[in-house]
């Protein structure tokens, strides 16, 4: 799998990577719902939205499976001179624990990472999330929702994997410029 992620940024076939952090994401910064402290990024391809927060104050940890990807973001970080805050691992999300130690977690951000994930994966993620989030830490999810030719994942098992531990605090559907379904899903984990 991390092969066929470097063959897509090897071949710049990453229609994701606008090198914009996306509005909802902005939004929750600069409204102050989330304020400096602990940012992990899963699924963070090129670095585009660690490095937005790194600006804006926050520690970032970025993982993805692509050592290309994380190649990208490291030199992004560098040219930013960021280095000391924000910090890019290449290896699997589901096993984030490995970088990321205890409660330490104020704010996590997936855009795309986890509806490719197999089921699992999406187990042990979810697992390692509640793991890592601090009580009250929040945590943004985009996803798109399964279809007929693509792998997604549904609300059913949004709520099986994170209910227990989050409470919604928001989820916004949408469609992306293909007319798949998509939603934006905001949690808040619940306390101890």
């Amino acid at each position: 799998m991390a092969l066929w992620w470097d063959i897509i940024y090897w071949l710049r076939r990453t229609p994701w990577d606008t090198g914009v952090t996306p509005p909802e994401i902005v939004s929750m910064i600069d409204s102050g719902q989330v304020t400096s402290g602990c940012a992990l990024d899963l699924g963070c391809g090129t670095g585009t939205n660690a490095i937005y927060l790194g600006r804006h104050g926050f520690t970032v940890i970025g993982i993805d499976i692509s050592r290309r990807a994380i190649s990208l973001a490291r030199r992004k970080a560098r040219s930013a001179q960021l280095t000391d805050r924000v910090r890019f691992e290449r290896g699997d999300v589901s096993v984030m624990r490995r970088w990321v130690t205890g409660h330490s977690i104020d704010f996590a951000y997936d855009i795309g990472c986890f509806h490719n994930l197999d089921a699992g994966a999406r187990i042990r993620y979810a697992a390692a999330l509640i793991a890592v989030l601090k009580p009250g830490a929040i945590y943004m999810l985009y996803a798109f929702e399964p279809s007929a030719d693509r792998r997604g994942v549904d609300m059913d098992e949004i709520a099986q994997l994170f209910d227990r531990a989050f409470q919604l605090a928001g989820l916004r559907r949408g469609r992306d410029r293909n007319g798949r379904g998509s939603a934006w899903y905001t949690f808040v984990k619940r306390e101890a």
